[in-house]
Order: C-alpha cells, then structure tokens, then sequence
C-alpha cells in the first residue's frame, strides 16, 4: 500500500485552487454587504475649526509656568461640548441644528504642548458640519472671555474693597504710623493696575471650517475594501473547512493524498463503451502497460474493485480485451452483475456459450470479437452457506485452476462485502481499482487500499471516471453461430 503523502505548501495551493468559487461568493458578499450597510446607514460629514486659546490664569503676578503648560485639556473638553456653549452656538445658526445635536456632534482635541484647540463637529451635510464646527468655536471662545471677564471684575471689587478700606483706616491713622499702611495701599493699587490690564479675550480662531478639509464617515473606499478583505478571509476559512469534510475524489492528487496512487489513467468520456473507441482505446493501452510494468510480464491474476456509483464500470472489460489483444488467453469473471449489464457484455464483445468450457455453478461465454477472451459470470443461488457471497466455490477453483499462460480477471461491484474484497485480493495478488469524480470517496479508496494491502496484494494503481460516466449500447446483435477460438477447436454456439 501506498504512504500518504505529507501535506505541504501545495496541498494549500491546491485546496484554494479548487474551492476559488466558495472564496469569490464570499468576497462578493462581503462586498454586497458593505454596500447594504453604506446604503441602509446615512452618512456623517466631519468639520473642523482650529482656534489658539488665550490661557488667563486666577494669578496673573506669578507666571511660574508657560501658557501651553497651563492648558487643561479634560477642563477645555468639558467646556466646548457644554450645553451652554452648544445653546449659545445653536442661537447663532439659522435654520441649523439644534443645541441636542451640536452636543451629540462635537469632539475637542488640544494640542501637545500648544495652545491650540481644534473644534471638529459631525453632522449630516458638510454645509452643516462646517457652520456647527465654526459657531462652537466662536460660543466656545465667547464663553472662556465671559467666564475670564466675570472672575476679573470680581476679583478687581474685591481690591476695590480694600483699597477703600485703607484709605478710611488711613485718614484715621496718625502721621507717624500712615507709612505701612502707604505701602499696603500701593500694593492694591498696583494689584488693580494689573488686573484690569489682562487680557480676558477667549482666543481667536486660526483657521475656520471652510478652510480645513472635510471627512466623511463610513468611507467609502475603506468599507468596500473590509468587506472585500473579511470576505476573502471567511472564504479561505470555508474552504479549507468544506475541503474538509467533502471526501470526495476529484483527481489524481486526491488519490495520492489518500495513499492509493499511482492513477493509472483518467478516463475523460461522459460515456462508454464495450470494447472501447476512441481516445478510450489508447487509455485503456496505457493502463496495460503501466500495469505490466508494475507487476511485471508475469501478471497472472488480478481483482478489480469498483467504488463508482451503481454496479460494475466498463473497465475490467476493457481491461480484459486489452490483455487479450496481446495474444494471452483471458478471462473475465464478472461477480454481482445485472442482467443489464450482462446483455451490454453479450452485445459488445459479441458474447455466446463456450461448449469447450463448462462448469455447472457459472456461465461460461466466449467471444467472437475478440479472441482469446472467455467471460465467467458465477450463478447466485441466494444461499448464504457458502464461502462467499460473490468470491464463490467456481470463482475460487477457476482462479486456482487456470491454465499456465492465461489472465484471468476478478471484477467485483461497488457493493461488494468487504470479506469478498479480501478474498479476491488473496486470489489475484494484483488489484486495480476504479474512483469517479466527485462521487467516490476517499475514505472507500482508502479502505480499499487497506483492504489490498491487507491480503498481502499489490494495489497496482487507479483509474479514475468522468462523473456520470456510463456505458453506451454498441447495438451489434448480429452474432455468427460458430465461435473461432484460435488454437481450440471450432464449438457451435447458440444465445
């Protein structure tokens, strides 16, 4: 019996070459999904507006730290996608969205290490994503100034209060104790000197929406190219999962991967016939001599084992004429077979009874057509108390009796027991046996393998059909009444 072969990079070339339909339907839909998606879900356009924050701090005398270093950015965030910046902005936009929406649409990313803020808005339209993105920056920097302005006069009263008091307590004061509260009074004038010169302003935009470009989400491109990319993945996926479990013969490579090669031939032909024509006849030649060539010039015996749908093929006839066009006596012993096929037999190879050779438990026919061919075809009585079912007594003792120089040919059905595989292995000591595409499988030619190697057999190769593949009537009926077998004597013979 033959090693599996170990798998390698091409055993995966080969699956993806023969599973490409299953890996294109998924891409395509993978796509077509995408594009439900794309049409079933609206887009969303996204603007943004990039503004420079004026940093103004409670404590405008001791500047420790730069302005970008005082710049909060979870404090900034809270403050443009507020509710009160976002009704301020919806104020400002006629016939625009509402405060719910620019809430719902707005995003702040602060700079690193800058005083930058960009402002971006999504909406629906890109007319809409660029006014929500400008009137939040506007109602985000009005808001800061105001917020600035409100803690600047406060704190400037709260001076004013003390300069008031000073003076009171000053003019009070006697001439010789006014010099501290002199410098006190100084130093909260100076304090409001300095507030009121800050700055409050919230900052100022940089470059409004109209300049800054556009996204849209979902993108397009980027969609289509996932689904397409899932799409492939899956099917891969699916393709080696199908290849899997679909154990089936396809070709030869199949039959190596299940330890049963060589493959003889691959016959091609939707259809049959016996003997062969056509581009038949030279594959059937080529089976000949590889078999020969693998068993030797000394092949005596061998069983053919059909895996094929139905019952017998039209190999180990045409096998059998084959042999018998070397000059070798041949005979064929055809075990399970139906009338029908029998009738194709008798009308093919122009079969009648061989008068020369007879045996009470089988039909014994010789040919007219082709010369040195007999076929045996074993009586089936029903009984099971024999050896075999379909390897009987008169298949055993003709295969066993054989004159020196003949070949004599076991041809079992599909549905044979796996005992009668056995036994016609053990007698032959040589098989072929016979796949069909896409319906014989793997694990059978396997098991018929083993079943070979078993008995101690040589498992001479494969032939591999055409799926479907049956015999066609040849139609000859008219059959002389004389068979003429070289080298015997002339019998009278009648169907």
């Amino acid at each position: 019996m033959n090693e599996k072969p170990s798998v390698g990079i091409g055993h995966y070339v080969v699956v993806l070459k023969r599973q490409w339909k299953i890996i294109v339907a998924m891409a395509l839909l993978g796509v077509l999904a995408v594009v439900a998606f794309l049409y079933l879900v609206p887009s969303r356009v996204m603007a943004s507006t990039l503004v420079n924050v004026n940093v103004i701090v409670s404590d405008p005398f001791n500047p420790s730290r730069p302005a970008s270093g005082l710049l909060d950015a979870a404090t900034e965030d809270q403050l443009a996608s507020s509710y009160v910046v976002a009704h301020n902005a919806a104020q400002t936009l006629q016939g625009g969205d509402d405060a719910a929406a620019l809430r719902d649409g707005v995003s702040v990313t602060a700079g690193l290490n800058a005083t930058t803020v960009r402002i971006s808005y999504t909406s629906s339209s890109a007319e809409r994503a660029r006014a929500g993105a400008d009137a939040l920056a506007n109602s985000y920097l009005l808001y800061r100034q105001s917020e600035a302005d409100a803690r600047k006069t406060k704190m400037i009263n709260q001076l004013q209060q003390q300069l008031t008091s000073l003076n009171a307590v000053m003019g009070a004061t006697a001439l010789a104790d006014r010099s501290a509260l002199s410098g006190r009074i100084s130093s909260v004038e100076y304090q409001i000197n300095q507030l009121t010169a800050i700055d409050t302003t919230g900052g100022s935009v940089l470059t409004p929406a109209a300049e800054n470009p556009v996204s849209v989400q979902p993108q397009t491109s980027t969609f289509l190219a996932s689904g397409l990319l899932v799409g492939l993945v899956l099917g891969v996926i699916l393709a080696f999962i199908r290849n899997a479990f679909n154990r089936r013969i396809l070709d030869g490579y199949d039959v190596g991967l299940v330890g049963a090669g060589p493959v003889l031939a691959e016959l091609d032909g939707s259809r049959g016939t016996i003997p062969a024509r056509g581009d038949d006849v030279n594959e059937f030649r080529m089976i000949r001599e590889r078999m020969l060539a693998s068993a030797g010039t000394s092949l005596e015996a061998l069983t053919v084992i059909d895996t094929t749908q139905g019952g017998l093929s039209d190999v180990a006839p045409n096998l059998a004429v084959v042999m018998a066009q070397t000059g070798a006596d041949v005979e064929l012993v055809v075990m399970g077979t139906s009338e029908m096929y029998m009738t194709l037999l008798r009308d093919g190879l122009q079969l009648v009874p061989d008068t020369t050779d007879s045996d009470e438990e089988a039909e014994i026919l010789g040919s007219l057509r082709i010369p040195h061919l007999k076929v045996t075809r074993p009586d089936r009585t029903g009984t099971h108390d024999g050896a075999d079912d379909l390897v009987t007594g008169v298949v055993r003792r003709r295969t066993a009796g054989r004159k020196p120089g003949t070949v004599i040919i076991l041809a079992l059905p599909a549905d044979a027991p796996y005992a009668s595989r056995l036994a016609a292995g053990r007698l032959a000591g040589a098989g072929v046996m016979v796949a069909e595409r896409l319906r014989s499988r793997a694990d059978d030619l396997a098991a018929g393998a083993a079943q070979l190697d078993e008995v101690g057999a040589v498992l001479l190769g494969v032939v591999l059909l055409q799926r479907g593949r049956t015999i066609t009537d040849t139609h000859e009926t008219s059959h002389p009444a004389t068979l003429e077998v070289p080298g015997r004597d002339a019998v009278s013979a009648r169907r």
